[in-house]
């Protein structure tokens, strides 16, 4: 049996395929760059907390390690991952062509709703350089989009304080993005599950 792996971490997180070996879980980790060889570290503990199987660790239990299945496993995990990345990156452009197309409408309600949106996305997920990065995204001088959040901020779409990094969504945000976008903000996953299911479905 597999566990999960995370495999295209931007923190460099360990990358881990896990195996249940009876009494016991084998826990195998990939270093960052390596994706065509086996694991670079290994780490047996008792599947139960706290507890110590009968006899400890030998060599039936090592042996009973399946190094080419867990590869295996790895490499699918690792495809998909990258596929998920894909996709992440599709709807981000997305995102952002539904922001500069409202911005050219002015700085609109529904705009400030789309653009406090993408800064709360990108503040949950690290991003550096926050108001760079959005500015690049939308074609603007970064003043710019620093002003368009003050004002996001003071017209109740965004909480939080002006100059500040952070703040959530507000109700009123909520009620626009929702009227607005037919898929709303959607993750990465629930995009990825959708367009496999309009694939397994074409006339869906």
């Amino acid at each position: 049996m597999f566990g999960t792996v995370n495999a295209m971490s931007k923190r460099n997180a360990p990358r881990t395929v896990a195996q249940q070996l009876g009494e016991w879980v084998v826990t195998m980790e990939w270093p960052d760059g390596v994706e065509n060889a086996g694991p670079g570290r290994l780490m047996i503990e008792p599947s139960e907390p706290d507890t110590h199987p009968v006899g400890g660790l030998s060599s039936t239990v090592l042996r009973q390690i399946d190094f080419r299945q867990a590869i295996e496993e790895f490499r699918r995990q690792l495809a998909l991952s990258q596929e998920q990345a894909t996709v992440s990156e599709n709807v981000e452009r997305m995102r952002f062509r539904r922001i500069r197309e409202e911005l050219n409408e002015g700085v609109t309600d529904h705009y400030l709703a789309m653009l406090s949106s993408a800064y709360v996305t990108a503040v949950n997920r690290g991003q550096a350089k926050l108001n760079d990065y959005l500015a690049e995204m939308i074609g603007k001088p970064t003043n710019t989009i620093r002003g368009h959040l003050w004002q996001a901020r003071k017209q109740g779409f965004l909480t939080g304080s002006p100059g500040r990094k952070g703040g959530r969504l507000t109700p009123k945000s909520t009620e626009i993005l929702e009227r607005i976008i037919h898929h709303k903000w959607e993750s990465p996953d629930q995009t990825l599950r959708r367009l496999r299911d309009a694939q397994r479905n074409p006339s869906l």
